[in-house]
């Protein structure tokens, strides 16, 4: 009955969803801007379920960035020039992905299926059934492929065969968010964030709970008003581990024994991004924030994206870069919040963050499209 009850609301939300319930923010033209310079732009397959599964993060590895589109269509494509070294058609809904380590490609399909590819080649080299439909991009670590699916189950399994190693079961509320945190491994330990507000911290070796924080707890006389998911992608630096939910907190806490270091009421369910003295968070109304990561005090605020559906930011040079439902890439100072350059990379929207590598900003927007490109000097 709950998973029952979990479809439902899960199906009420995205139907709802392309219905916004506050107006977007306009854009306000920039006086100064940094110019933009497009290197190249390769598109993928379009797919009637791309809206739906609409956070494929591409991934980088030694000159190389894979890009996988809703209708199964991976590719690999040489960063330089966008040469295309390999293409392969799975003929599947991917559902979430891609993971990559060593050689080794991992996505996963709406059928609860999670599927392993060479890197070099695309060729299929194992697939593996899970308990149900995966929305979190898997992490690989080592031997082991974790994979979170949609009914709370985190599983380990062999990157050699896609035998499973382990299994880890958790409670999901009647009603939440579409979409898992990424589970995140650092060292012999797999954070995950959980729909009930908490944190997990997981043994890689053999899914046993090692501690377990408490974000925020849910409040309110509604589903609906206690919902407090934990879906932005928890942040490892040194022995912190920063952490926040959806309507809820955003928490430091020390990665050896879960105790907080500080807490902040402000909620996110987008993501958040870390350098040596911010922590950056878009918190759910999509205004931008840079907090003291030492204690959680407020640098600056930005308000001006207010609602445009941000992504979660990622860092380039002295900004961050967010995107936001009409496609259009947002440069923010780290220094004070100011938007010093715009892009737009389609009128589709980009929901999931930029990759930048060596200078160079990576973005795919919810149609496929993606696109490199360089601040010009």
């Amino acid at each position: 009955m709950r998973l029952f009850l979990s479809l439902l609301a899960v199906a009420s939300l995205v139907a709802c969803s392309s219905t916004p319930i506050h107006e977007p923010t306009p854009i306000e033209p920039l006086e100064t801007a940094a110019k933009v310079q497009k290197l190249w732009a390769i598109s993928s397959p379009s797919s009637s379920k791309s809206q739906v599964y609409e956070h494929l993060q591409p991934v980088l590895q030694e000159g190389v960035i894979y890009s996988v589109s809703a209708g199964g269509v991976v590719q690999a494509n040489e960063i330089g020039k966008a040469a295309q070294l390999w293409k392969q058609d799975l003929n599947v809904i991917v559902s979430a992905g891609l993971a990559l380590k060593n050689d080794l490609l991992i996505l996963a399909t709406s059928e609860a299926e999670v599927v392993a590819m060479a890197k070099d080649s695309g060729e299929i080299l194992w697939r593996s059934p899970v308990s149900s439909e995966v929305l979190a991009q898997p992490a690989i670590s080592g031997n082991f492929v974790i994979v979170r699916s949609a009914d709370g189950v985190t599983q380990a399994l062999s990157a050699d065969n896609g035998e499973p190693l382990w299994r880890f079961s958790s409670n999901v509320p009647a009603l939440s968010l579409r979409g898992d945190a990424p589970p995140v491994v650092s060292g012999d330990r797999v954070l995950l964030g959980q729909a009930n507000g908490r944190l997990s911290v997981l043994s890689i070796f053999d899914g046993i709970l090692q501690w377990e924080a408490v974000v925020v707890v849910p409040q309110g006389r509604t589903d609906l008003e206690r919902m407090v998911d934990v879906d932005a992608t928890p942040l490892i630096v040194g022995d912190v581990i920063y952490v926040a939910a959806h309507q809820g907190r955003v928490l430091a806490l020390s990665k050896p024994t879960g105790a907080t270091l500080w807490s902040r009421d402000l909620g996110t369910s987008v993501g958040m991004s870390v350098d040596d003295e911010k922590l950056y968070i878009v918190d759910d109304e999509g205004q931008v924030w840079a907090l003291d990561r030492r204690n959680g005090a407020t640098l600056w605020k930005l308000d001006k994206l207010k609602y445009r559906d941000l992504s979660a930011p990622a860092a380039y040079a002295n900004s961050i870069v967010v995107g936001d439902y009409e496609g259009q890439l947002h440069w923010i100072s780290k220094e004070d919040g100011a938007i010093t350059a715009r892009y737009q990379v389609d009128g589709e929207g980009v929901r999931v963050a930029p990759l930048v590598r060596d200078g160079t900003l990576y973005s795919r927007s919810k149609s496929g499209k993606l696109v490199a490109l360089r601040l010009k000097p």
